[in-house]
């Protein structure tokens, strides 16, 4: 079972008989990653420039999977409003954690021209977002919101329901604006950096699931059906599928604190009018959409309809979920005629307070996680790649405490 996103399908390394080869043989490296989603490529990325031999073992193709299926927002904050993640986290991890998103933007923006300069577009568009909401109270919390990210210093704008776009104003009633945030056709960006990682020295294995991880006294031993990696360090970088790379190490305490989630999208045929000019997400985050330059529009969310069904590592779409979304097009955008071309679904890993896992496994020495990103994993993947690079390297960073695995692992 299964589904391939809008996407994957338009991008070339999954049209590629093989991008990357099978794991074959016995081989070593000092750092391998499990997982080649936006998270290990990036981490691959980082670590061949710092001159370390890095392996990435995927079990599928790159960017296979949420990495190569989500919306392609590129959003600034947690996926909360301001006002809430102070009232959950504290002000100032709160402020931290805007930040690192921040931070995180530029990081994308930097690697986008990178890639641009080499020929390798990826539908980068620093156009905004818009949350949007769908209740008075949701409203109060966005306003209070605004006047928080003020104080702060961040950027944000009001937007009345006189300015939401057109066909949106008799269903919603407002919201915020970010100026900063972004759009990005996500397959193709992951298939780019793993490009600049593999330029830099990474190597990749495709189709390689991996069958079992140890730890032992010479380090990390990763195995495949038809072959065997060797390291000194491992990243986890597997998001929803951590649980099961943790629990062969001993760390059963992961599956508790992630829990998979299917998120699931639609791909309509072009259409001529402009409905929306940036990313925009509704309903406490639950309903998001956006339009391609060529008229498309992709549409996604709807779980709170139906949370019971969504909870799962399915990638096939289905209802009621697809329902309520094709309800959006026919009640909300009144295009009962507009025909959809194609659905697909991702599998999203929550964690259990609303924040990544970033940082040293504990309890089991050199072995790093990256994920529990929460729906969220483009505002994180890029800077928390970093982080675990730094701490693999035995190097300082600052923002090692923010999402320390060990804030949660049961005493």
């Amino acid at each position: 079972m299964g589904s391939v996103s809008f996407w994957q399908a338009e991008t070339e390394i999954f049209d590629a008989p093989q991008s990357a080869p099978q794991l074959e043989g016995a081989h070593e490296a000092e750092i391998a990653i499990i997982g080649a989603g936006i998270t290990g490529t990036a981490a691959a990325l980082w670590l061949a420039r710092a001159g370390m031999r890095v392996a990435v073992i995927e079990g599928r193709r790159i960017a296979a999977g949420a990495s190569g299926r989500n919306g392609g927002f590129l959003l600034s904050g947690t996926s909360e409003s301001y006002a809430t993640a102070i009232a959950r986290y504290g002000h100032e991890c709160a402020y931290r954690i805007w930040d690192f998103t921040v931070r995180n933007q530029t990081i994308a923006a930097q690697l986008v021209g990178e890639l641009a300069e080499a020929g390798w577009e990826c539908g980068y568009q620093r156009v905004g977002s818009l949350r949007i909401a769908s209740a008075e109270a949701e409203l109060d919390e966005l306003a209070a919101s605004i006047t928080l990210l003020h104080e702060d210093g961040w950027q944000a704008e009001t937007t009345t329901r006189d300015q939401l776009p057109q066909r949106l104003r008799h269903a919603y009633l407002g919201g915020i604006y970010y100026p900063l945030d972004a759009e990005i056709q996500p397959a193709r960006f992951v298939a780019g950096i793993a490009r600049l990682a593999t330029q830099e020295g990474a190597a990749f294995y495709e189709k390689s699931p991996v069958t079992r991880l140890s730890v032992d006294t010479n380090g990390i031993l990763i195995e495949t059906e038809h072959g065997s990696l060797r390291a000194r360090q491992v990243l986890l970088a597997a998001n929803a599928w951590l649980p099961d790379l943790a629990q062969q190490v001993g760390a059963d305490w992961l599956a508790r604190a992630i829990t998979p989630t299917r998120g699931q999208m639609l791909a309509t045929e072009p259409v001529a009018e402009r409905i929306f000019t940036c990313p925009c997400y509704a309903n406490e985050g639950y309903e998001y959409f956006r339009q391609l330059a060529d008229g498309r529009l992709v549409i996604g969310g709807w779980r709170n309809t139906s949370f019971d069904s969504e909870n799962t590592a399915d990638e096939t779409p289905g209802n009621p979920v697809q329902d309520n979304v094709e309800r959006f097009l026919r009640d909300i955008l009144r295009l009962p005629d507009l025909r959809v071309e194609q659905r697909w679904a991702g599998i999203m890993a929550f964690s259990a307070d609303g924040l990544p896992f970033v940082g040293a496994l504990p309890g089991v020495p050199d072995v790093y996680v990256s994920g529990g990103y929460t729906g969220h994993g483009n505002a994180y993947a890029l800077l928390a790649a970093r982080l675990i690079s730094d701490l693999a390297k035995g190097a300082p960073n600052a923002d090692a405490d923010l999402f320390d695995p060990a804030r949660i692992v049961p005493t």
